[in-house]
């Protein structure tokens, strides 16, 4: 079972892989690790047809790690802007100018060196190692898990760290099996793995007669392809209930950074949180609280404000919030504007903050 088993889905991987665009390898099957490294965090927690536009962009505008190092964390988060959890952002700049200071703008060949870098843990190293340098090392990941889960028949949750140790395990196995002679076996099996779990093997209704393993399969074989692995606990969400105000003058909006809470560094219009207040009150207090006092012998820099317009309201799911947010949107014409009135479109922005934008129309 053992030896067959890698055979057959490096087959099955050779005829049907999908063409993405870090998929690109070498004469020797190896793909280009910053290629890799990038692709492989933009992937984690984000579908592959959302992550290509942004992977594109992203090699566009920093085509190795020195370019990448040389910019701004701001241009860095921009260009992230939509992909989400953006402490991934922050620590690739931060890998990257490790990979300049401190290796020379080369990557560490080994999954174990890879980790000194930050943001790169097991999986992350295990993938880049094995794809681009042929490191003999299991790659697992949820696809993997629920691979592994029903092939052997695990009784285990799919968050359960057994699973994930016994994915790791198996994975060395399968290893041991491939031909010693071909530097790029490793990488190939790990992504037919991935490969397998993401189009074959699905959560929800396996196609279980597509799939290149399926001789071998216990849960198949026992009737539980579609039960395993178990289901994870059942996710705890707090409902938001929050109020946005949008500010326009002219072209700019009125936008502040986040400095903590969920994508902190990025930008958003003024929010408050609702608990007894009704919304009109809400982002009525918003809108006084924007508007300078007049200094004493002077005129007010800013004009009267126009009245709250209510644009609705946008859901929004962070994290393991659940957020409802009433949009507000008032419009004055200040002769100075101040600094925090900027241009939408040349800032980072949180995925909420776009949407309340889009909202905010007369």
């Amino acid at each position: 079972m053992t030896s067959s088993f890698p055979a057959s889905l490096r087959a099955w991987f050779a005829d049907r892989r999908r063409e993405l665009p870090w998929r690109v390898t070498d004469e020797r099957g190896l793909r280009d690790p910053y290629r890799t490294w990038i692709s492989e965090i933009m992937l984690q927690q984000t579908r592959v047809e959302a992550v290509i536009p942004y992977f594109e962009n992203f090699m566009q505008q920093f085509d190795g790690p020195q370019a990448l190092a040389a910019a701004s964390e701001e241009q860095v988060l921009k260009a992230w802007a939509g992909l989400g959890y953006y402490r991934r952002a922050r620590l690739l700049h931060a890998a990257a100018a490790s990979l300049v200071h401190d290796f020379g703008c080369e990557f560490p060949e080994s999954s174990e060196q890879l980790k000194s870098l930050p943001g790169i843990g097991a999986y992350t190293s295990a993938a880049i190692a094995s794809l681009a340098f042929g490191e003999r090392i299991p790659v697992v990941d949820g696809n993997v898990k629920r691979v592994v889960a029903r092939y052997l028949a695990l009784e285990l949750a799919a968050d359960d760290s057994k699973l994930e140790r016994s994915a790791r395990q198996q994975g060395r196995d399968w290893m041991e099996a491939l031909p010693v002679d071909e530097l790029a076996a490793a990488g190939e099996l790990n992504e037919a793995l991935m490969e397998l779990g993401a189009t074959v093997c699905l959560p929800r209704t396996p196609l279980c007669e597509q799939c290149p393993i399926a001789e071998g399969c216990v849960a198949l074989q026992v009737g539980r392809a579609s039960e395993l692995p178990l289901p994870k606990r059942v996710k705890k969400w707090v409902n938001l209930e929050m109020v946005f105000l949008v500010h326009r003058v002219g072209a700019r909006v009125f936008l502040k950074a986040r400095q903590d809470g969920w994508s902190p560094g990025l930008y958003e219009p003024p929010s408050a949180i609702l608990t007894n207040q009704v919304p009109d009150s809400a982002a009525a207090a918003l809108q006084q609280s924007l508007e300078p006092a007049p200094s004493s012998g002077s005129d007010s820099p800013m004009q009267t404000m126009a009245s709250l317009q209510n644009c609705g309201v946008v859901r929004h799911t962070i994290t393991h919030h659940r957020i409802r947010a009433h949009v507000f949107l008032t419009q004055s014409s200040p002769a100075q504007p101040g600094k925090q009135w900027l241009d939408p479109d040349a800032v980072p922005l949180t995925g909420l903050a776009r949407k309340v934008l889009l909202n905010a129309t007369l």
